[in-house]
């Protein structure tokens, strides 16, 4: 067992017991906040507290370190300010009058954890333990390397193309519902509730009490601007519920995708005039602008009600246009003035997303993606087996396009299980065939044979025959000590990036610098440090050499091909 002497409370490494920590920079004089554990409390005989890193209305979270495995760990305490009082013995009392609050919180904490703790759901952050102490409870999770999807699109240009954004997401999308169906509302989807890992999928956090989540409660709310639906601040009579969670996602995508964060809701209340710039108003498939702006109604009673909605228009363009006419028709008493702000030559600068624009945009594009799309997609001349998607979202026939019927009778047709060892969990959800199957994620090992973020074993053999929804228990590689660093040579920056993000090397440790090569694609990975094939820890540094050379003729006629490197800014 370590010596927990000489952990650093900052960042539990091993620092030799320095007094400032050369990993991090903590002080280990310093101390927490009043009211938090002090750095050094034991919980449970096993967790030792460090370092409080974050707090919030309910709840503070601290770096810790589980005796029993020798691991790092991160330790939510359910401590709602204003209702709790730290004594000096560590325990919790509950401050006079506040009972009903705190213990209705404590409640709704201990539940929501344990289901976590309990759940196969594919994009949830773990939770290995969860326990009741001091007069409170704590959930425990592994202390996985992550960024904030906030940080990880400013470090790679701001945006996602959808073809990068879509198996990244549709894992997020599904556990979303997946809490949902359990009567779990996140409300405070974001991008700094959802984290980029160091193996590339995404993982949502922040799951906590729903008075954290709505404004104008006991407990202080956390929020966040431009991601908060209408109905968290009291904009609206009805009450947070799945299609808050839609809206939230719908703005974590639209800004992952764009680049853009969306207008606050109580600015969209008084003047409704969000916006898609033209350039990705053209790149984006329709349905996929179709299911966006249906999301981001600011009202929910106009909003895409449910996720497994949502994800059904986003997917498989179904723009729920039967489902439209049992609504109310939403009234437009006075003429718009513009729908489009329009550049020299008449190109659209715009495209509007207000609840008006949807009417009169939107619902156009949904129309015009259903005719197209109906005799490609939906045509009667394919069976429902070659649509290949799971039982319950089965692409509807073209009498029934919006309409799903989730318990609708399933074909008992088998289909055999493909190998899935050596790819990566994005890669399952981005390929049609696989969306017959459900995949679990059972546990996490080390392994020579694969690389970090590699499916390294499956429950059920290649080959073997199946219903369609058959559980699939997966294995995920953490990857060998060390890694044979791969060939990123003539990838974009974003896909060499992802590449070298599976394989397990840190986001800061890949440096982008410009070299020109006129005989090469520009735009492209040219060269690389260490050199493809070199057998490397994760954790050194990388650096990927981008072609700066532009396509142009050079002015003097001549060519050059000197390789001068320059780093980028």
């Amino acid at each position: 067992m370590l010596n927990t002497d000489r952990l650093c409370p900052g960042c539990m490494n091993d620092n030799g017991g320095e007094k400032i920590c050369p990993v991090c920079g903590y002080d280990s004089s310093s101390e927490n906040p009043q009211d938090c554990l002090p750095t050094g409390a034991l919980l449970f005989d096993r967790y030792l507290i460090g370092q409080a890193k974050s707090r919030n209305g309910a709840e503070t979270v601290y770096i810790g370190w589980d005796k029993s495995t020798d691991t790092a760990v991160r330790i939510k305490e359910y401590f709602p300010l204003g209702f709790g009082i730290r004594n000096t013995d560590g325990s919790v009392s509950i401050m006079k009058g506040g009972e009903y609050t705190f213990n209705e919180g404590l409640m709704e904490f201990l539940d929501i954890n344990r289901f976590i703790s309990g759940s196969a759901l594919p994009s949830l952050m773990p939770i290995n333990d969860v326990f009741e102490e001091n007069g409170t409870v704590y959930a425990v999770m592994p202390n996985i390397p992550s960024i904030t999807l906030a940080e990880f699109l400013q470090k790679n240009g701001g945006t996602l193309k959808w073809e990068q954004a879509r198996p990244l997401f549709l894992p997020l999308i599904d556990t979303v519902k997946g809490m949902n169906d359990a009567g779990i509302i996140h409300g405070g989807i974001s991008p700094e509730t959802v984290l980029v890992g160091r193996d590339g999928k995404l993982r949502i956090s922040g799951y906590s009490v729903k008075k954290l989540r709505t404004e104008g409660g006991e407990l202080e709310a956390k929020l966040y601007t431009g991601f908060a639906a209408a109905e968290q601040q009291g904009l609206c009579k009805l009450l947070p519920d799945a299609y808050t969670d839609v809206y939230g996602l719908s703005a974590v995508l639209f800004n992952a995708l764009t680049g853009i964060v969306p207008p606050g809701a109580k600015d969209r209340i008084k003047n409704d005039s969000m916006t898609i710039p033209a350039k990705f108003a053209e790149e984006l498939p329709r349905h996929v602008l179709s299911a966006l702006a249906n999301g981001l109604q600011v009202m929910p009673q106009n909003r895409t009600q449910t996720v497994e909605d949502f994800k059904n228009e986003l997917v498989y363009a179904e723009t729920a246009e039967a489902k439209q006419s049992d609504r109310k028709p939403r009234e437009n008493k006075s003429e718009r003035k513009t729908a489009e702000k329009e550049k020299k030559g008449g190109t659209a600068k715009y495209v509007i997303i207000s609840s008006a624009a949807t009417a009169a945009v939107f619902l156009i594009i949904a129309a015009l993606v259903v005719t197209v799309l109906k005799k490609d997609i939906f045509g009667k001349n394919k069976s429902q087996s070659d649509l290949s998607v799971s039982a319950s979202d089965n692409a509807p026939s073209v009498d029934s396009v919006g309409s799903i019927d989730s318990g609708a009778a399933v074909s008992d047709v088998l289909f055999a299980v493909p190998q899935l060892t050596g790819k990566y969990y994005a890669d399952l959800v981005d390929n049609e065939e696989y969306e017959r199957f459900q995949f679990v994620i059972k546990a996490y090992e080390c392994s020579d044979k694969f690389a970090r973020g590699q499916i390294c074993a499956q429950s059920l053999a290649e080959g073997t025959n199946v219903v369609r929804d058959t559980k699939i228990e997966l294995t995920i590689s953490l990857g060998p000590k060390e890694v044979k660093i791969a060939n990123v040579k003539g990838l974009d920056e974003m896909s060499a990036k992802i590449e070298l993000l599976k394989q397990g090397f840190l986001y800061d440790n890949i440096e982008v610098l410009e070299k020109y090569l006129d005989d090469r694609e520009p735009g492209t990975v040219v060269d690389q440090e260490p050199k493809y094939g070199t057998q490397v820890s994760p954790e050194v540094s990388v650096k990927i050499y981008i072609n700066s050379y532009t396509g142009s003729s050079d002015t003097s006629g001549t060519s050059s091909t000197s390789g001068t490197a320059s780093k980028r800014d």
